[in-house]
């Protein structure tokens, strides 16, 4: 006799099989304040706040820990790690990773010059050409940036973190820095230099940023588990509260 299972029951049961051999999932991220960094030793940021709390929902722990972009990957690529957080779809990256299908966070893109610059951007970059450009090494600045990367047309210097690229900014190194628009406004503010900089509008780009689990570890069911709670989480007022949480570090002024 051929015993019937429901679709429910066998994703129950599948990720019961998957997760029983550990009770918190490993999860890795990049130093990419205000949503991911470290402060007095305690990781904290908006999507660590989200990210607990759908594991929270979802009655499982994680164990979060801030390590440079490259390695992050590396680790989730190897299974070390069961998951990242938060990162951009990328054809490379699809090979080792599941990504939610349900965003955590849309980030804005922007241009930084200092405010003595007469540089002006109308929303074409090839335009910019001329121009050095300042970016941290190993992050994706979203598509449309990470193509004009790699046809060559820009020039761009890399820097080991957001704070040393600043601080090449207003050195001159370069003419241009291109980041996340609140991650900017974070470092700027804690540098004390945001008065030192103007952003280049229209801003790059708008772009959706996931969750990603280790494709090695079979999470598939975990995975379309935490698209339904973060779906709940941005209906249910949850994501307005974190903003709100940290007003003070994505203002401007």
């Amino acid at each position: 006799m051929q015993t019937f299972i429901s679709p429910l029951l066998a994703i129950l049961l599948a990720l019961s099989c998957s997760t029983s051999f550990a009770a918190t999932f490993k999860l890795a991220s990049l130093h990419y304040p205000p949503y991911e960094y470290v402060e007095q030793g305690e990781v904290k940021g908006i999507a660590v706040d989200i990210v607990k709390e759908a594991f929270r929902l979802m009655g499982h722990q994680v164990s979060i820990n801030i390590y440079p972009m490259r390695r992050s990957l590396e680790m989730v690529r190897s299974g070390e790690a069961d998951g990242i957080f938060t990162v951009f779809k990328t054809p490379e990256r699809e090979k080792y990773i599941i990504y939610s299908n349900e965003a955590v966070l849309q980030l804005t893109i922007s241009l930084w010059a200092r405010n003595d610059s007469n540089i002006n951007f109308d929303g074409e970059l090839s335009r910019l050409a001329p121009y050095r450009f300042g970016a941290v090494r190993g992050i994706s600045y979203g598509s449309r940036f990470d193509e004009f990367i790699n046809s060559g047309v820009l020039n761009v210097e890399l820097a080991s973190d957001q704070t040393s690229a600043i601080r090449m900014a207003l050195a001159q190194r370069f003419d241009i820095l291109i980041s996340n628009h609140a991650g900017a406004i974070h470092e700027m503010k804690k540098m004390g230099l945001l008065n030192d900089f103007k952003v280049l509008y229209p801003v790059v780009q708008e772009q959706e940023t996931f969750f990603g689990f280790a494709k090695r570890a079979h999470l598939e069911p975990l995975r379309d588990e935490l698209d339904q709670v973060l779906k709940q989480l941005k209906q249910n007022g949850y994501y307005d509260l974190i903003y709100k949480k940290y007003r003070d570090v994505v203002t401007p002024r």
